[in-house]
């Protein structure tokens, strides 16, 4: 089966996983959520390094599937009070202005739109590549909705090394958005001044 197949159940298990978190079933909650996050890493690799696997439905699916299960696991944890709500909107916006920022850039560098060209893995006239910020900003987001999930099980809800990486993640949300912001900025001026630059990277 194509990945992109495997993506849509992944994509699936977001809404699930999240009434496991507004139902109080947080132990069964970060089981979903590891293996969702896990399989979802294997398939976005699968697919770069194998081109029989991918497909425009597929490329279209690959970005929703990366931010879906974040999101409504993001925003469950924030519906039942596990996440402060400063927090919440660090994670979702910067995901957002991400999707935004390169959706933009996408479609300036086209010269005519299609749809295949827009979601193409391969037919693109930039790149931007993540940098450590964006790694390290990804990492921290997976252990604040699994360390929110733990709390409860555990009872360490309100403790202060909780509170302290939260803040530490938060942190770093603002810094690794304004540096894609400033980025994405600098690739769509290049793409504007020279339509056939070819690659932008940090």
């Amino acid at each position: 089966k194509q990945w992109y197949q495997r993506r849509v159940r992944g994509i699936l298990i977001s809404p699930v996983t999240a009434y496991t978190v507004i139902t109080g079933q947080h132990t069964l909650a970060i089981a979903l959520f590891g293996a969702a996050g896990i399989t979802d890493f294997l398939d976005g690799q699968i697919a770069r390094r194998y081109p029989s696997q991918r497909s425009l439905l597929g490329s279209i699916i690959d970005p929703i599937g990366d931010k879906t299960l974040m999101g409504c696991t993001t925003f469950a944890v924030w519906y039942t009070g596990l996440m402060p709500t400063w927090l919440v909107f660090i994670i979702l916006g910067r995901d957002l202005t991400l999707l935004g920022g390169s959706g933009i850039a996408k479609y300036k560098s086209l010269d005519k739109f299609s749809l295949r060209k827009m979601f193409s893995f391969t037919d693109a006239s930039f790149e931007v590549k993540p940098g450590w910020h964006g790694k390290l900003n990804m990492c921290l987001q997976l252990g604040a909705v699994l360390a929110c999930l733990a709390a409860p099980i555990f009872q360490f809800q309100g403790h202060i090394y909780l509170d302290m990486y939260l803040i530490t993640t938060g942190v770093m949300g603002v810094y690794s958005l304004i540096q894609y912001i400033l980025t994405y900025k600098e690739v769509i001026r290049k793409i504007d001044k020279k339509p056939d630059w070819m690659e932008h990277e940090k």
